[in-house]
């Protein structure tokens, strides 16, 4: 029994035209800005820990899932930071998984300024399902005869890794931050299989974030900020702004994607501090890409946990006694 293409080879063929979509989407990076930028690694002077779970286009067979869990902070003695950061990143028949850590040096700039330079070092590992795919002219009968007919299409999973290389810079003006990142600086070309068909180069992805944060009043606080993607073939911008009372409650909107061919979503979020140390987001994807008919929006979740103390500052030394004082 011959098959056309699945909603999967669909899925895998308009994610390949979307601007940079071999990176995961992210619609809260207002709270999570370690996620585009080894650079912000220790800036929020405390330990922070933040967990995200991604459905992207849901109701449409085959589209992006993600998981990513990060942590950062800083190391005061040495003027620096350190992360880790960890993403699982499903669409369709693929999964990426990469694990990073993280060094940012930090220079004060005078009073109120702070320079951060930040690169992180990892593994990437890359996975295809071939039993999730169907060719055209495949063959694939209820008794089990399982054939695509394709050479460039696995009949199995095929699995290979590289090691991957980020780095970014950040600058943090009193209220005001400005990051520009690359992802990856270098990743060599993945390739597996046993006639070395299969190959796939890393894209690398250019990020730029900038916010600015101000008050209004004694109790309401507003973020605007911006987000800039670009693999140099394709760009994409999204603005966002975020209204905050009393530091405890926050809601906010965003636009995804100015020209034609990057217009993507307008984003409704909003969240709420459980406690002095956790934080709970949410964000709604209202879809407006040529993909709108075929899904329900995007969902987005965020756990922020922040310690809200310095991590080694202000500890006193070790007491060591003298016996001439005895």
């Amino acid at each position: 029994m011959r098959k056309l293409f699945t909603p999967i080879l669909f899925i895998m063929a308009v994610v390949a035209l979307l601007p940079a979509q071999q990176a995961p989407q992210y619609s809260l990076y207002l709270l999570n800005p370690y996620a585009y930028n080894p650079a912000y690694a220790g800036m929020d002077n405390s330990l922070v820990a933040t967990g995200v779970y991604r459905q992207q286009w849901s109701n449409l067979k085959g589209a992006p899932e993600t998981q990513h869990l990060n942590m950062h902070l800083p190391l005061y003695m040495i003027s620096s930071g350190v992360g880790m950061r960890v993403e699982n990143d499903i669409i369709g028949a693929h999964r990426s998984t990469q694990a990073v850590l993280t060094y940012s040096f930090h220079r004060e700039l005078g009073r109120n300024a702070v320079l951060s330079v930040g690169v992180s070092g990892g593994y990437l590992q890359y996975a295809l399902d071939g039993t999730k795919l169907r060719a055209p002219d495949g063959i694939y009968e209820p008794s089990g005869v399982f054939q695509h007919d394709d050479p460039f299409l696995p009949e199995g999973k095929v699995v290979a890794g590289t090691p991957v290389v980020e780095a970014g810079v950040y600058l943090q003006l009193n209220e005001f931050s400005l990051g520009v990142a690359t992802q990856p600086v270098f990743a060599p070309v993945l390739e597996a299989s046993d006639n070395g068909t299969f190959r796939l180069q890393p894209v690398r992805h250019y990020v730029g974030a900038a916010s600015y944060q101000f008050s209004v009043g004694q109790n309401l606080a507003v973020k605007p900020g911006i987000l800039v993607k670009s693999d140099l073939k394709e760009t994409q911008a999204e603005i966002s702004s975020i209204i905050r009372w009393k530091e405890n409650i926050f809601a906010g909107a965003s636009f995804r994607g100015f020209s034609s061919s990057a217009r993507d979503a307008m984003v409704l979020l909003g969240g709420l501090r459980l406690n002095e140390r956790t934080t709970l987001a949410y964000s709604f994807d209202i879809p407006l890409s040529a993909l709108q008919a075929s899904n329900r929006g995007s969902h987005e979740l965020l756990l922020r946990y922040e310690l809200n103390k310095p991590v080694g500052a202000g500890k006193l030394p070790p007491v060591i006694y003298n016996p001439r004082f005895f």
